[in-house]
């Protein structure tokens, strides 16, 4: 049933319970007003839905669908929506269309516990779900849109000039934040013009940006300005390169509209396919979309891309309530929303999946670039994900901004001989071994280490670069190595340095047995620990190397576990040192360590490591071990001036921490203590002065480099214990493999 009127008022429907044979489903559609292009999703919803009931409907229940005409109005929007949970007691509300429009019911609907499913807008906010937990977008968002762009611009024009259109609301902001956060600033933007939903041109706009000499234009626009912005610049002669927006790509509303000759060369990107386009969709999938255009909506062109999206958001809701199996309540359709995985919808871009979870309610997270030539649509390229997941982390955008060292206010310093450290979250190896330094190092006031309890890694990093009275950290070196690949931030080559490499830290991979071996994780769901984490930088950077993409949830990986055994996410990834306290708590027999093979393009940054079942006798059987990887954790600093009072605090740290490292490494201390290894180089990176002094001082490389070369020992290294021998020993192994790879590379 499709009710589309101009604005809510007397309907039959209207204040009727619904019936146990039905499933009523609401909606609000511009199908008038300035937005009124989009009214075409409506019509083909309300016909897709009308295919399903006359197939049998889900589990016998027919579906009935009211739409209203909301006229892209935010108080009709909120108007039609109030009459449709309070007068027509739909079950929730599905696919209305618009930022602002639903954003105004945004709130309303989370109050009343009513799902707001699968928005038609790309807005980010529609991924919140611990502040909205029933609202969920369909579209990629803006901003992942945006971020693909600037990939594209970074590879291929990374001398340009920009100038950039976009609608003056939040629809057009997120774009404008989006391609801003993509470039990073190494594109310049040179202008920016913005237009009203009520303007009734744009011409004053155009001949502003044309001015500016940028060659480059970014169009961020609905489909009446994208005709409008398309046709200007055509009359002005001005032909940049020209992206635009993909929510006005549609061929018939937009395209011919503007003249199919001006509109040659767009770029634009998709999640989804051309209604005409047979090749790519396949036989089936395009007999079976044409038919049912041809059948029950045949009045709507097939090239219209407003059409595909309509089809593709009614077959995603339709898979949802058959997931509810007979029971269609509110939670349980909340429930099934965010419990898919791995779902290709017919009419979807080869490659590009569905995945939702509890804690992500982001349905569409990649796309694939497209170029408009000779009246149609053609994808170009590989399909691209706008998810960074480097970007979900603030400490990564904070790091991302960050200035230069001569900002740093020392004026508020904490007691002249106290060294704050810091280490990460309760329980964590970090802590423990920060807890273990102050045990052994506190001097009365002569040294005070005082540890820290942090986020991990990423924070740690943040923390020593930024944070008043944090004088070191322990931290991973592949996160350095992240950060510096990644260019997030400015010159930190610089201005990090470390002071030892501390220990290895395993990677763990807890998973049901189905999941053979790492590779198996590509595509599924998997629990990857906080954006601050150490785990979440080690398993991205791991999964990037391996060409593995799965769908992340940032999650704790220890309050997960009863995630993994409902199945709602496919594995979970801890990189810690071992043996882990929660990991050996687990006695399921579904479950195991998934092996991880030492893989070449793990070499560079990793090192080969095992789970035996002394590690974990419930989850690896008596005698075996499971192959894995180690990632090195490394006391840091920032690289403080020789003559600063921060640079003499940490000089002494590193003088009584290295004299008594030995006592650390025996018992009641954490065991990773022995994995100690001072002399170890972090490759490419910078020791602090005042470490390397002292390394000198007492352990020249003249006598480790004798060691390991073959020559015997001298005499005081025989009547060293076991526990002593073995950090030298472990410095002989190291330095042997990178003569072994100095040897390889000549």
């Amino acid at each position: 049933m499709l009710a589309a009127i101009a604005a809510p008022g007397l309907t039959d429907q209207a204040g009727a319970a619904p019936g146990d044979n039905e499933i009523r489903i609401g909606n609000t559609m511009p199908y008038t007003g300035p937005a009124s292009a989009y009214g075409v999703i409506g019509k083909v919803l309300a016909a897709y839905f009308d295919k399903v009931n006359a197939e049998g409907g889900i589990r016998g229940r027919k579906i009935n669908f009211i739409s209203y005409d909301d006229a892209y109005n935010p108080t009709k929007t909120m108007e039609a929506t109030r009459k449709l949970v309070e007068e027509d007691n739909v079950l929730f509300i599905f696919a209305s269309l618009g930022t602002n429009t639903s954003q105004a019911v945004h709130p309303y609907l989370n109050s009343r516990k009513i799902p707001q499913l699968f928005v038609a807008s790309g807005a980010t906010m529609w991924d919140q779900p611990r502040e909205f937990p029933w609202t969920m977008g369909f579209l990629p968002s803006y901003q992942t849109e945006s971020h693909i762009y600037s990939q594209y611009i970074l590879e291929n024009h990374p001398r340009s000039k920009i100038a950039v259109l976009y609608q003056d609301d939040g629809f057009g902001k997120d774009y404008l934040k989006g391609i801003k956060d993509g470039l990073g600033g190494k594109v310049p933007i040179v202008a920016e013009a913005s237009y009203k939903v009520t303007d009734t041109n744009i011409d004053a706009q155009i001949a502003k940006l044309k001015a500016s000499g940028a060659d480059i234009f970014m169009q961020f626009t609905t489909p009446k300005f994208a005709t409008m912005a398309i046709k200007r610049n055509a009359e002005v002669g001005w032909k940049p390169i020209h992206f635009l927006a993909s929510v006005s790509e549609s061929v018939s509303s937009v395209m011919v509209p503007a003249g199919v000759e001006n509109a040659e060369g767009i770029i634009s990107a998709m999640y989804r396919l051309e209604g005409e386009d047979a090749q790519a969709a396949g036989p089936a999938v395009f007999r079976e979309w044409s038919a049912f255009m041809e059948r029950y909506v045949p009045s709507v062109s097939k090239s219209n891309g407003q059409a595909v999206y309509g089809y593709l958001n009614a077959r995603l809701i339709v898979e949802v309530l058959k997931m509810c199996g007979d029971d269609f309540s509110r939670e349980n359709i909340m429930k099934q929303a965010r419990s898919i995985k791995g779902l290709q919808i017919p009419m979807m871009v080869p490659g590009i999946l569905i995945n939702t979870s509890p804690s992500d309610h982001a349905t569409i997270e990649q796309m694939r670039l497209m170029r408009f030539t000779n009246g149609h649509w053609q994808f170009f390229g590989p399909v691209r994900s706008g998810i960074d997941p480097g970007t979900v982390s603030d400490s990564f955008k904070t790091l991302f901004k960050y200035g230069t060292a001569t900002k740093r206010d020392l004026a508020n310093q904490l007691n002249a001989n106290t060294v704050s450290l810091m280490t990460g979250s309760f329980g964590s190896t970090y802590a423990q071994v920060g807890a273990d330094l102050a045990s052994v190092l506190d001097n009365g006031t002569n040294l005070r280490i005082l540890p820290v309890m942090g986020r991990g890694s990423v924070q740690a990093v943040a923390d020593i670069l930024l944070l008043r009275g944090v004088d070191a950290g322990i931290v991973r070196k592949d996160t350095l190595a992240y950060l510096d690949r990644k260019d997030f931030a400015k010159d930190i080559r610089n201005q990090f340095v470390y002071v030892a490499k501390m220990f290895n830290e395993e990677m763990h991979v807890l998973a049901p047995r189905t999941i053979a071996n790492v590779r198996d994780l590509d595509g599924k769901t998997v629990v990857v620990d906080l954006p601050d984490s150490s785990t979440f930088v080690t398993a991205i950077n791991v999964f990037e190397r391996l060409g593995i993409r799965p769908h992340l949830v940032y999650q704790e990986p220890r309050l997960a576990v009863d995630m993994l055994r409902k199945g709602e996410v496919d594995a979970i990834v801890a990189i810690e040192g071992k043996p882990v306290q929660w990991l050996n708590q687990i006695t399921d027999r579904n479950l195991h360590l998934v092996p991880l093979e030492y893989a070449k393009n793990l070499q560079e940054e990793y090192l080969p490591s095992k789970l035996s079942s002394q590690d974990y006798p419930n989850l690896v059987a008596d005698g075996s071990s499971v192959e894995t990887i180690s990632a090195e954790a490394v006391l840091a600093s920032y690289n403080w001036a020789p003559n600063s009072d921060r640079y003499r605090r940490l000089a002494l740290l590193v003088d009584t921490m290295f004299d008594k490292v030995a006592q650390l490494q025996r018992p009641p201390f954490h065991p990773k203590w022995k994995e100690m290894a001072p002399r170890a180089t972090v490759a490419g990176w910078t020791r602090f002065k005042a470490a390397q002094e002292w390394l000198d001082r007492n352990m020249p490389a003249s006598a480790s480099v004798s060691a390991a070369s073959g020559a015997v020992p001298p005499p005081a290294a025989a009547t060293l214990s076991p526990q002593e021998r073995d950090p030298l020993y472990r410095e002989f192994l190291e330095w042997r493999a990178q003569r072994a790879k100095a040897a390889g590379s000549r």
